[in-house]
Formats: structure tokens, sequence, C-alpha cells
């Protein structure tokens, strides 16, 4: 890792401070990797340069068929740009619709928080204050901040309209 706070040691519960895309990549993959049953992304439309390389869609895909009982749950400020750019996550969620949910939000009030972060219930997460920007804070050992973060999550998720738009075929 390029930049980390913490002498270099991910699994510490201090967050490193991520400064580069490169270990962005790696942390995020990591995090997905490590995930039991859940992992929870939030992002403002999907970014290219994180969700789309192939380490991160590996480990997605990794995460999505070791278990029967696993979901991802994404949920998108812009449900367009990732159709208009041909996200090649939306490939493999439509392979996978069983696992991949996503929302968009909807309400002024929570669309106003730009953030985006991926965190998995094995205790990692990566997330950035201003969502569109690839410098923030990851931690593979921090149950504590994730649950705080699914909080937030869950809050938002369940005031998001379910986006259809996605299903394969339409329906």
């Amino acid at each position: 890792m390029s930049d980390a706070s913490n002498d270099g040691n991910p699994l510490s519960s201090d967050p490193v401070r991520i400064s580069d895309q490169a270990t962005a990549v790696e942390m995020t993959a990591r995090i997905i990797a490590d995930a039991r049953r859940r992992v929870w992304i939030r992002s403002l439309d999907l970014d290219p340069w994180l969700f789309d390389h192939a380490d991160v869609l590996d480990a997605l895909r990794g995460f999505a068929i070791h278990d029967h009982d696993v979901q991802v749950l994404i949920l998108l400020h812009d449900h367009a740009a990732p159709q208009a750019a041909q996200a090649k996550l939306l490939d493999l969620a439509q392979r996978l619709p069983s696992v991949f949910q996503f929302r968009e939000v909807d309400d002024p009030a929570y669309r106003e928080d730009r953030s985006a972060m991926v965190a998995g219930d094995a205790g990692g997460y990566y997330f950035r204050a201003e969502g569109d920007r690839f410098e923030g804070s990851a931690c593979l050992a921090s149950r504590a901040r994730v649950r705080q973060l699914k909080e937030r999550f869950d809050e938002v998720w369940e005031r998001s309209r379910v986006i259809s738009e996605y299903r394969a075929l339409g329906i």
C-alpha cells in the first residue's frame, strides 16, 4: 500500500489513508473478498475507475458465487450513468440477480450526502467523504466503523427507490 497512516498494517483497527487509485482498488477488492455474507456499496455513479477494474470485478464475482446466501446491496445517486457507460458490474449483476440489489437515492435530504463507501460484514471498509474522488480512508478490521456505516446505509436504503431499469429484459 502506498500511503498508510498506521505503519502499513491494514489489519490494524486504525484506518489507512487512501491517496491513490491503485490502493483504492486493492483495498476494495480485499474488503469484498474478505466479506462472508454481505457487501454494502454506496456510490454516486458506480465509479468506472473502481467498479470496472478487473480485480474488483473478480472479487465481486468470487463473493457472489461462493455461497448461496450472499448479498451485494448497491445504493446509487445516478442510475443512468452506469447504464450509459455500459458498466461491467451491471453485466455481472444481471447474471446473478438474486445476489445484487440496486436502489437509487431519491430523497433530496439524502442526496446532499455525496459520500461513497464499500463495506463488508467481516469488518472492512473504504469510505470517501467526497464520492467523486478516490481519496478516503480504509480498514480491513473495524467492525465498529462498519456498523456505523451500515446504519447510515440502511437508513438511506429504506427510503430509496428500487432501480428496476437494471433488471434483465426490464421485467
